[in-house]
């Protein structure tokens, strides 16, 4: 299930089944008070494994860094630039596809990766490389918006999400903060985007309930993305 726990004989035995294999991409980035910096690649990391453990696919080791511009002014935030991001994905995905494997899902933990993600897979396919990509957005399912309306940052969804796979008592610290929203896209972010303590949504429902119930939609959707080889139709 874990690509990198496999020995090289292992691969060459897996590579001949030509499974989905699943990149996590995450992000070293504020979330709040009450939740840690890993929560961005947590999150995509666990939901790979237990997509894995039901459909037989590879989880690669999770690359934990993207552009994180908005939360720098927050102590721990570590940023990269959308260029290096691309390009990383881009070379891990190449040596993948290397290695005898044609069909990759990327399974996104952090809102600034889209993009970088996204061209990296293009560059590929411009490329003329003979291959199957997907990128996802855990959040973006359709099949969460009932339970989960209104999604924002180190929210009761995403908090609720985390603490689902490793509890922690950080959470105790959420207190709903006021926040504004503008018109557009601005650059530079005015610093009211985000409550005084690095997060954006509501925070009273945090529950590992809740997560749980996410969990459950979020997985069921990627095992039946990956079943179908990475080519779903959306109903």
């Amino acid at each position: 299930m874990l690509y990198s726990s496999l020995s090289w004989e292992e691969i060459e035995k897996a590579r001949k089944r030509n499974p989905v294999v699943i990149l996590p991409v995450g992000a070293v980035e504020a979330h709040g008070r009450h939740l840690p910096l890993d929560v961005d690649s947590l999150i995509p990391f666990e939901l790979a494994k237990e997509v894995a453990s039901k459909t037989e696919s590879l989880v690669l080791p999770v690359f934990p860094y993207g552009p994180c511009f908005s939360l720098r002014g927050y102590p721990g935030t570590i940023s990269i630039s959308p260029q290096t991001l691309s390009n990383s994905i881009y070379e891990i995905c190449s040596e993948t596809l290397r290695n005898g494997f044609t069909k990759i899902l990327i399974l996104n933990g952090h809102g600034g990766n889209f993009s970088p993600i996204k061209h990296a897979l293009e560059k590929l396919d411009s490329e003329g490389e003979d291959f199957q990509g997907c990128v996802v957005e855990w959040w973006a399912m359709k099949e969460l918006s009932e339970l989960c309306k209104d999604l924002g940052h180190a929210d009761e969804n995403e908090a609720s999400l985390y603490i689902h796979y490793a509890p922690t008592d950080l959470v105790k610290r959420a207190k709903q903060e006021e926040r504004k929203s503008y018109v557009g896209s601005l650059i530079p972010q005015p610093d009211d985007v985000f409550g005084p303590s690095g997060y954006r949504g509501k925070v009273e429902k945090i529950s590992r309930e809740r997560g749980k119930k996410m969990a459950e939609i979020v997985v069921a959707k990627l095992v039946e993305l990956v079943k179908s080889d990475l080519v779903l139709e959306e109903k």
